[in-house]
């Protein structure tokens, strides 16, 4: 079986999928992640190119990173984080048919998932990835993945479906009686903490801007805190 987790944006893969891929990679798994969009909305992209300042370092920061360049920095620290958290270099996909941050559909979506999944027969897919919440202000990016993954599994294009809750939107402990949880072994964590430094590189010299923590530092220390995987649907084709 090819598990095929599909990140809606750079970070996706780990603090909303990071979980349950390691416990498939920790288990002899094979995984692929597939980036869906090109991350090139992010307000972080104003504050290096305008002067902003942030906490973490002295003076403006004001670097010359255009539309794609910007987007090539994000997608560095996305291949850095797979690659700690385990994923084989030939399985870890920036999607050529990917769509804008912000504006992923759900049918961009469903054919970056087919072109992802295209050699793999439908009997040995199985598809990870969020699940769509739109009634909780979710990112229309994140509900679109999730929208075509159901389509996929609907239409008979996989054998299993898994979608998880997105990490800032999990419901209280209390709440979660009824629902599976992951929560990773000691060895896994540690690759979720190396993944999580690939986010937080501050190197200019060699393209390295820290997007990641400079975009939701609280969000990846909270995941770090606390991380889990809540599973919001898992469904299986007879």
């Amino acid at each position: 079986m090819e598990a095929f987790y599909f990140a809606p944006h750079q970070d996706d893969e780990l603090t909303n999928l990071g979980v349950p891929l390691c416990r498939t990679l920790s288990g002899g798994g094979s995984a692929h992640v597939v980036l869906c969009t090109d991350g090139g909305a992010s307000g972080v992209k104003r504050m290096l190119l305008n002067g902003g300042n942030c906490a973490w370092h002295p003076g403006a920061h004001c670097f010359t990173l255009d539309g794609p360049s910007f987007t090539a920095a994000r997608d560095r620290e996305f291949i850095e984080s797979c690659r700690a958290l385990g994923v084989p270099e030939k399985n870890i996909v920036i999607s050529p048919l990917r769509g804008p941050d912000g504006g992923l559909t759900t049918e961009t979506a469903v054919n970056v998932m087919r072109d992802a999944m295209k050699d793999v027969p439908p009997e040995d897919r199985a598809v990870i990835a969020l699940a769509p919440m739109p009634e909780r202000r979710q990112n229309p990016d994140h509900t679109a993945a999730g929208n075509a993954a159901n389509i996929l599994f609907d239409a008979g294009e996989c054998a299993f479906l898994t979608l998880v809750w997105e990490f800032i939107l999990l419901p209280p402990e209390r709440e979660r009686t009824d629902l599976g949880q992951i929560v990773p072994s000691p060895e896994e964590y540690e690759k979720i903490k190396k993944a999580a430094a690939a986010y937080r590189r501050w190197a200019p010299a060699v393209g390295r801007y820290a997007v990641g923590y400079h975009s939701v530092a609280d969000e990846f220390d909270a995941f770090l805190r606390a991380p889990v995987c809540v599973i919001a649907k898992n469904l299986c084709r007879s």
